[in-house]
């Protein structure tokens, strides 16, 4: 019964198929929105770097006026490379889409998002398709151990 236990570990596969589809999602939408979005001046409400040992990343307050001349207030995550690039901005130029699975994409820093998002996606594709094949190994282990097969091997020592 104990063995069976090892069905669990399929989780992780699991999780890197979500998180490739995820960052798929993130990566059509980065570009769905930039393509059909309304362009607009984004103020720059908040801004801070947080580095952190072997961490660095940070955040960015948007503020704009959307085409329904609502006033809109949004907190962007932001990679280093990607804080780097609006750095001492005071305005930021955005295209909005509402209701987009990326809302909003700032154009100085389009090219690196979309990029990113793309191998995020990649390299969760690569650890699933391993992680699959050790999984598949591990489960016929796995149904070899509770059928009641035990793995024996001999070691016979040959002189020569």
């Amino acid at each position: 019964m104990k063995f069976r236990l090892l069905y669990l570990l399929w989780l992780f596969p699991c999780y890197l198929a979500f998180i490739s589809i995820q960052q798929l999602n993130v990566y059509r939408g980065t570009i769905y929105t930039y393509n059909n979005g309304e362009s607009i001046a984004a103020d720059v409400t908040d801004f801070d770097i947080k580095q952190i040992a072997a961490q660095s990343n940070g955040y960015v307050d948007l503020k704009f006026v959307d085409p329904e001349g609502e006033t809109v207030e949004r907190r962007l995550s932001l990679s280093v490379q990607m804080a780097q690039k609006i750095m001492d901005t005071a305005v930021i130029p955005i295209r909005y889409k509402e209701g987009a699975y990326q809302e909003i994409v700032m154009i100085p820093t389009y090219d690196l998002q979309r990029s990113t998002s793309f191998m995020n996606m990649i390299i969760a594709l690569i650890g699933l398709s391993i992680l699959s094949v050790v999984m598949i190994f591990v489960t016929k282990y796995a149904n070899r151990r509770a059928a009641g097969e035990s793995s024996k091997f001999s070691i016979e020592r040959v002189d020569v």
